[in-house]
């Protein structure tokens, strides 16, 4: 009896376990979210808050699995052979936070690059990929015996993972290649771009290798679901990486950084403009120049767009 819960029940509980913890951190980026920017557009906070309460059932219906295994059947050998339905409605809630989050990171690669044919086929691979994994939960509601549930879903779980491992990477390494081109060499802008290289990598990274380790798990212990702890996870990375992405965006009216002057010419670097002005108590017979640059960020596609406007003019001495 112990060997039997512990192959059945060690990797959920481990999972569950982690869960909640995330789940704590996703809580805290939302609340930070809505105190910092409460002027983004309404899509974006419908988003923000969908994301979040299905997160919270997510947790819920975790939670709630583990405790029907081990306390309300508690010593029942028998249950553990079956899923219960939380356990497969959770996965669906993981997939489509999942699938929501690889839109919106899809979504600024078209901003970004302003080619739709790429948009096109990180949408397509990503429906399958959720397809993949809707499928899969979709039969264990069919089949709740685990022994039966590998035997039907043993290719489509296979090919779904490796399949989210291939696109998560594509998408990051695509976003990371477009965000670096989109430097313009101010301290301000590419620190925002700096920040959205790093949560990219990561997202890419984290999401990828859990992926992979469902896979390898899934085949090399085939008595054990040491797998699920990491499909339960994974929906919690995609929601963090998403919060974080958002909450690395500073807000205009606070945003401010100077940089010393040079040989008679001062720099000031303000939100919605950019002022390079030489100075006059040193010559009176240079030609001074002032230079505006407006900078936009699109909150929603994270696109930083530069607008250059020089005006130079002469002055009598």
């Amino acid at each position: 009896m112990p060997s039997v819960v512990m192959s059945i029940m060690q990797g959920p509980l481990c999972g569950a376990l982690a869960t909640m913890l995330l789940y704590g951190v996703i809580c805290m980026q939302t609340f930070r979210y809505w105190q910092a920017y409460e002027h983004d557009k309404k899509i974006l906070k419908c988003l923000v808050a969908s994301i979040c309460i299905l997160e919270t059932v997510h947790t819920a219906l975790t939670v709630y699995a583990v405790e029907f295994y081990l306390i309300m059947h508690f010593g029942d050998v028998t249950n553990l052979e079956y899923a219960v339905w939380g356990m497969p409605a959770s996965y669906v809630i993981g997939f489509i936070i999942a699938y929501a989050v690889n839109i919106c990171f899809i979504w600024r690669i078209l901003q970004l690059s302003q080619k739709r044919w790429i948009a096109i086929c990180f949408v397509i691979l990503a429906t399958i990929r959720c397809g993949f994994g809707l499928a899969n939960c979709s039969l264990s509601f069919y089949y709740p015996m685990w022994k039966i549930f590998r035997e039907h879903v043993f290719p489509t779980m296979v090919v779904g993972w490796v399949l989210s491992a291939v696109v998560d990477s594509a998408i990051a390494f695509t976003l990371c290649l477009y965000l670096r081109k989109r430097r313009t060499g101010m301290n301000q802008t590419d620190s925002i771009l700096n920040r959205l290289l790093l949560y990219s990598i990561n997202t890419g990274a984290v999401t990828s290798f859990c992926a992979i380790l469902v896979v390898v798990m899934f085949l090399s212990l085939p008595n054990n679901l040491a797998f699920i702890g990491f499909v339960q996870v994974q929906s919690k990375f995609y929601a963090i990486s998403f919060l974080a992405s958002l909450n690395t965006r500073k807000r205009p009216e606070t945003t401010k950084q100077s940089v010393p002057a040079a040989e008679g010419v001062a720099l000031s670097f303000m939100p919605n403009f950019l002022t390079f002005e030489t100075s006059h108590q040193q010559s009176s017979h240079l030609t001074p120049i002032e230079v505006r640059k407006s900078v936009v960020m699109n909150i929603y596609g994270d696109v930083l767009d530069t607008e250059l406007d020089s005006t130079a003019y002469e002055r009598e001495c």
